[in-house]
């Protein structure tokens, strides 16, 4: 079959490799319908994420069941299928919990044996390890590029608006529309704000944010903080969500809100330490969460508000290429040429 794979710094090939099958029971053989590259993806293609050249990429897909184990009980051949970028076991003491995002027993799709070795959705065929917990039925009527993104960046953006405890009449600030905060900004609306404040540096990308309803602040023209501040009456945003990763984002999430405010930072971590302002923390008595997405909880509501026509997250998809072409694909995404790319296999 043909897959992207890791080959190297920047350096992403199309390949043919051996087409997998499935070995344990509770596993699925998926033929992938539609593959995405994510944010995430660039934290290999740069270098940040260590993979040994071969490995697959990918772990944003839909696809149809070709194959079942003896222990998969929701899915069978034929079955329309979204997977979240992560499996989880579902019976663990954190999955009983609730938190699949924290399972004992994860594996993530396409970074290699680094984060669990399963193989990667940029490719004509995957197995889905643990599939009963880990995949949702795509309903009828919906297409895969409205479906896709419920397995990694909406459900991220749900999850990062849910966090920051939006209320009725509350300003939200979004630092990054990138993907992630594109959903975060169309999620953040089921929520009642009166006004979504969104910040980038990318014209393209704040103009898509604006047809999502939020207002944007274009941070190479005006200082993000002050801006915030001004929308504000000079007290800062109630909330804010962090999609970017970068400490200099992290700080600004932070900066730009009030006093007893919240602060939800939904970026992959650009770095493993760095300084914190507790002072600055405590005295305004201020409510910081961040973490991966917990996927699972949220992808079979946000399959119905898309089956309702509330969420319409394939609006930010920019680019429709082949699998052929992930080596352009890739380029172009890293380089913000692309909003969002979509890989037909």
């Amino acid at each position: 079959m043909k897959a992207a794979t890791f080959q190297g710094v920047h350096e992403v090939k199309v390949l043919e490799v051996p087409k997998p099958s499935i070995h344990s029971p509770d596993e699925a053989l998926l033929k992938v319908t539609l593959g995405a590259i994510c944010g995430s993806d660039l934290h290999a293609y740069h270098g940040r994420i260590p993979m040994v050249a071969g490995e697959l990429l990918g772990h944003e897909f839909v696809g149809v069941i070709q194959e079942v184990g003896p222990a998969v009980k929701r899915f069978k051949p034929g079955d329309r299928v979204v997977v979240s970028f992560y499996t989880a076991c579902g019976h663990c003491a954190l999955c009983r919990k609730g938190w699949f995002n924290e399972c004992l027993n994860m594996a993530t799709f396409g970074f290699g044996e680094l984060l669990g070795g399963l193989g990667g959705g940029q490719a004509e065929y995957v197995v889905v390890p643990l599939a009963d917990h880990s995949m949702e039925l795509i309903p009828e009527g919906m297409s895969d590029e409205q479906a896709i993104f419920v397995g990694d960046i909406l459900s991220t953006g749900m999850f990062a608006a849910e966090r920051a405890e939006i209320h009725p009449g509350d300003v939200v600030a979004v630092i990054g529309a990138g993907p992630v905060g594109l959903m975060a900004t169309m999620c953040a609306q089921l929520f009642g704000p009166a006004r979504v404040l969104v910040v980038d540096m990318v014209e393209s990308r704040l103009e898509i944010a604006q047809e999502l309803g939020g207002t944007p602040i274009n941070a190479s023209l005006a200082h993000p903080v002050e801006s915030i501040a001004g929308y504000t009456g000079g007290i800062g945003a109630d909330s804010s969500i962090e999609a970017v990763g970068l400490t200099a984002s992290v700080d600004t999430a932070i900066q730009c809100v009030r006093g007893g405010g919240t602060i939800s930072v939904v970026g992959v971590p650009s770095e493993f330490t760095a300084d914190f302002p507790y002072y600055h923390m405590w005295e305004k008595s201020l409510t910081f969460r961040s973490g991966r997405c917990n996927v699972q909880k949220y992808m079979r509501p946000l399959l119905d508000l898309i089956a309702a026509g509330r969420l319409k997250p394939d609006m930010i998809i920019s680019h429709r290429m082949k699998l052929d072409q992930a080596e352009e694909a890739y380029r172009m995404f890293a380089a913000r040429e692309a909003t969002k790319i979509v890989l037909t296999p």
